[in-house]
């Protein structure tokens, strides 16, 4: 398997001034005409089986605090009107919100959907642990925010899983972006070979948490966890930094079929920093500030400085995609390579995952097609 060159992806995530000077003379998209011509092939092929699912529309929620005319006079025509399909079916405009998420209920309510428990819903959010019969039981019209198994991606314990198995049938060069990892206590022999004969610092996270909980640097065999199941990874020593902080990116992917796999990167995204200028010292090891780049966590710092203005997108301890491209190529880094890099080893996450995700998903919908 060959590395990705660097023009291969176009555009990169992230805007920049100079796009249209960079972008590529012909990048081989297809016309509107073409795109109309290969759909009316496939619906053909297809016959009675071709499923062309009606999409919503929907606008954006006002921002909280707007005060200005032309605010106003949007949330005036969204509270007017409803959550509107693409075909003109009556479809019942009614959601489920299981999960804190107050940005999408705010988008919902003000674009006249309605919050409901019964199973006609439009929409179903709510986090991954979602119950066979909400799948069994939806309709072609129907959607929801997981795939059946998604935890196959989202779990620490089972990418990796994937990650080792696709190493082993393509080689371990292709999967070299993740770090060396154990699953405790599945792999603790293998876990305590490797930790006798090297000097590695290793990070220990549990695997199925978020915003950081639970996430610690292992300084001694004692502190290992083998009463439930963890995930020890040998700990990058020498980072990136911007500015002496560590930082990680927020990139957003929607998939929208694993079989066939498609997807699509949103174009901007978030760079987070962590508070503490970044540490290896004794005394440092343990500080969650320097190492960990949660939000949830370095909010509550005293170092934290919030971004509360759009415009400076580089302002603080959280910035843009487009801010972090323009520094890192003021630095000398090539941007659209490391993009290109980061999309391979997007592409390559969901293919590990594709065939469990696909397979439980024909299982639990057998009469979707």
């Amino acid at each position: 398997m060959q590395p990705p060159e660097a023009n291969l992806w176009w555009p990169v995530p992230g805007y920049s001034t100079d796009d249209e000077e960079e972008a590529p003379v012909d990048n081989g998209e297809p016309s509107q005409k073409e795109i109309d011509e290969r759909l009316a092939e496939v619906h053909a092929a297809l016959g009675p089986r071709f499923a062309d699912r009606p999409l919503i529309e929907f606008q954006a929620a006002p921002m909280a605090g707007s005060r200005t005319p032309a605010v106003a006079a949007a949330s005036q025509t969204q509270s007017a009107s409803r959550a509107r399909w693409t075909d003109p079916g009556n479809r019942p405009s009614l959601f489920h919100l299981h999960s804190d998420a107050p940005m999408l209920k705010e988008t919902f309510l003000s674009n006249g959907m309605m919050p409901t428990d019964r199973s006609d819903f439009a929409l179903h959010w709510s986090g991954p642990n979602i119950k066979d019969t909400v799948y069994q039981s939806m309709n072609e019209w129907q959607r929801i925010n997981h795939f059946p198994g998604s935890t196959e991606l989202t779990r620490k314990d089972r990418l990796w899983h994937h990650f080792a198995e696709m190493a082993n049938s393509y080689g371990s060069g292709c999967f070299d972006f993740v770090p060396e990892s154990y699953v405790l206590p599945e792999q603790v022999e293998d876990f305590l070979a490797c930790y006798e004969r090297t000097n590695y610092c290793w990070i220990v996270k549990p695997n199925a948490s978020s915003r950081g909980r639970g996430i610690f640097m292992l300084r001694d065999l004692s502190e290992l966890p083998l009463e439930e199941t963890m995930v020890v990874s040998r700990y990058i020593s020498n980072p990136l930094l911007i500015q002496g902080l560590k930082f990680d990116l927020r990139v957003y992917v929607l998939v929208t079929s694993f079989e066939p796999l498609k997807a699509y990167i949103y174009r901007e995204g978030i760079t987070r920093f962590a508070s503490k200028p970044y540490s290896m010292k004794d005394e440092h090891m343990q500080d969650a500030f320097r190492h960990l780049t949660n939000y949830s966590i370095n909010k509550n710092s005293c170092k934290f400085v919030e971004n509360s203005d759009l415009r400076a997108d580089n302002v603080g301890h959280k910035w843009s995609l487009s801010a972090l491209n323009k520094h890192l190529r003021c630095v000398g880094i090539d941007v659209n390579l490391m993009w290109v890099r980061i999309n391979d080893l997007i592409v390559k996450s969901l293919l590990a995952v594709e065939p469990s995700i696909s397979a439980r998903t024909r299982q639990m919908t057998p009469n979707r097609e």
